[in-house]
């Protein structure tokens, strides 16, 4: 049994303690903690052991202070409820674990302040650099005042803005794709719903189906364009209310074309007997809908990956890319041919 007047006499767990306890330099013990693979198995299990009986742990955030670098990587995004971000952060922590970072997600319920806070929390901890995933367009003023333009990358547009690395989805080429299925299927008559808020891809997305529609000869019909997910509900209302409804709808993304057939469903209105929908995101949810959802896949685990991988190029040597990746199309059960 410890006594009191023994622990009062027992030094302060350091890694210097751990250090002479285990026979080695401190590096050693500094790098069996931090780069494991720099140390030879045998003495890296022989210091953990020493330091598991002395009771101590190396804690990453003393290491970035004393550093002044860390391997925290923000992941800043405004609502996880959402499971594209859900799928996001998901694949961006294994790309950030393969290439030995710890990934720190960061919820900002789409205030404006809490991504300042997180931006004072990067500078914290020195972080090397942050990922953005907006729902609002990018505020590139505050990072500016953060000094955070060279150190971030946002998965968007950056409107004025080239100093910022940036991967996307070509929104245009994927509303291109949602149309030609449609129209391959028999249906002139194409209805469209936004909700998403704010963002850059949102305005991209609505701005490619008023074009093309209106290229094509059609008549645009914005069921909704509001930016929030009830966008679905309003947009299945306002479809129910007209005397000539679409024969198919695009919704701006996966939750909204999910809200709409929810919506469609409780009024008697079925999918795709009655009206074909089709979504934008490719989420894993879409395939366990009913309806399975067609939609428009984005490359979600590629998105986290490059944004990391731009990110460590711009570290190296400050080139700043933007990348633009190619939308997929996936025909499941919520489209088929208007009725006759």
């Amino acid at each position: 049994m410890t006594t009191s007047t023994e622990e009062e006499n027992m030094p302060d767990l350091s890694i210097d303690v751990v250090a002479k306890a285990a026979g080695v330099h401190r590096s050693t013990v500094s790098r069996a903690f931090s780069r494991p693979e720099a140390v030879k198995s045998e003495t890296r299990e022989h210091i953990l052991r020493v330091a598991e009986g002395l009771g101590y742990t190396m804690s990453p955030l003393a290491q970035a202070l004393r550093r002044k670098t860390s391997t925290f990587i923000p992941l800043i995004v405004p609502d996880i409820t959402n499971p594209f971000f859900a799928e996001l952060a998901k694949a961006m922590t294994q790309a950030a674990d393969d290439r030995g970072y710890q990934l720190l997600l960061c919820v900002t319920n789409g205030d404006p302040a809490k991504t300042d806070g997180y931006f004072t929390a990067m500078q914290a901890m020195y972080a090397p650099f942050g990922i953005v995933a907006p729902s609002t367009k990018v505020d590139s003023e505050a990072m500016k005042r953060f000094a955070f333009g060279h150190k971030v990358v946002v998965i968007d547009r950056v409107e004025g803005d080239a100093s910022v690395p940036t991967v996307t989805v070509d929104s245009r080429q994927g509303i291109t794709i949602a149309l030609d299925h449609l129209r391959g299927l028999g249906h002139t008559s194409i209805g469209y719903v936004s909700g998403i808020a704010g963002t850059h891809t949102a305005q991209d997305r609505m701005d490619a189906y008023l074009q093309l529609t209106a290229l094509s000869g059609g008549t645009p019909i914005v069921l909704d364009s509001g930016s929030d997910l009830d966008a679905g509900t309003r947009g299945a209302e306002h479809f129910l209310q007209m005397d000539n409804p679409p024969t198919a709808i695009i919704a701006a993304n996966d939750m909204v074309a999910f809200a709409v057939i929810s919506a469609l469903g409780q009024r008697g209105v079925r999918v795709p007997e009655d009206v074909s929908v089709i979504g934008f995101d490719g989420l894993a949810l879409g395939a366990r809908f009913n309806p399975p959802l067609t939609t428009v896949r984005q490359p979600i685990a590629d998105m986290g990956d490059i944004a990391i991988e731009l990110a460590e190029k711009q570290n190296i040597d400050g080139s700043v890319d933007h990348i633009v990746l190619e939308p997929q199309l996936l025909v499941r059960g919520s489209t088929s041919g208007p009725r006759k």
